[in-house]
């Protein structure tokens, strides 16, 4: 009796030790699996500096087509679009924590269908308590854009200064980048997409000015194409770029033929 509860207890060792071996096996793949390429990631940063000048070109570009299209720049709209895009950026805040203790991919799911949510709402309030003209909704428009692309710069400078880092919070930026699978993109592609969608948030705007029952509609179809695009990019850097395209140039051209 006493025997067999010793080979017992030997055999739940044993076992135990394997388990464990298991165990370690099982996180050494996922570390593999996970693991940072920090020569493209450093390769990544240096050719993203490169195009940032491009970055500055692109709402230069809008602001130069529509004034040669007779639509001077108002400024104070300008801001106000600026400070709107600000307003719903802020607002996610909350909702990161509330998510946070979510599944990574479950958390960031929620997070970017709700910019939809957030500003196309909040463009909405932004014309209802100003004006619904079209000179003024091209410069609130603009501005909506050209701030979210002064964000996407501030974004490669905050990437830079954690590239070389290894504490939990570079770290866990770093394994995001790896993640979404566009570290050894051309940079130019991020440049497109800021032009895509700035047409987008500009169409957005006069589509809203024009009808400001179709808020409904852009909550959905801006959800869905930021939901959409970061799962192409996974795949696809170009198919994803080409879906912002379609859709922005089309956002950008209804909203002319409503307003203008």
């Amino acid at each position: 009796m006493n025997i067999n509860k010793t080979a017992k207890r030997t055999e739940i060792k044993q076992d135990k030790h394997i388990e464990a071996d298991k165990v370690m096996h099982t996180e050494t793949d996922i570390t593999k699996h996970t693991e940072i390429d920090q020569a493209a990631l450093n390769k990544a940063v240096k050719r993203a500096y490169a195009v940032l000048p491009l970055y500055l070109a692109v709402p230069l570009l809008f602001w130069a087509v529509f004034r040669t299209a007779g639509y001077d720049m108002d400024w104070k709209a300008f801001g106000l679009g600026a400070l709107g895009w600000t307003i719903a950026l802020m607002l996610r805040g909350p909702i990161s924590v509330l998510v946070k203790k979510m599944p990574q991919e479950r958390g960031h799911n929620i997070i970017g269908l709700s910019s939809g949510v957030l500003e196309e709402s909040i463009r909405l309030i932004v014309l209802a308590l100003t004006s619904t003209a079209a000179g003024w909704a091209l410069s609130v428009g603009q501005g909506w854009a050209a701030v979210e692309v002064v964000f996407t710069m501030l974004n490669i400078f905050l990437i830079a200064s954690l590239v070389n880092r290894t504490d939990e919070k570079a770290m866990q930026v770093k394994q995001l980048l790896a993640a979404q699978g566009t570290i050894h993109a051309n940079p130019l592609w991020g440049v497109l997409e800021r032009i895509w969608a700035s047409a987008f948030h500009i169409g957005s705007t006069l589509v809203i000015a024009s009808e400001p029952w179709a808020v409904i509609l852009l909550i959905v179809l801006h959800s869905g194409l930021n939901w959409c695009a970061v799962r192409l990019a996974r795949r696809s850097i170009r198919l994803s770029s080409a879906l912002i395209a379609v859709v922005g140039a089309a956002m950008l051209g209804v909203g002319l033929a409503l307003i203008i």
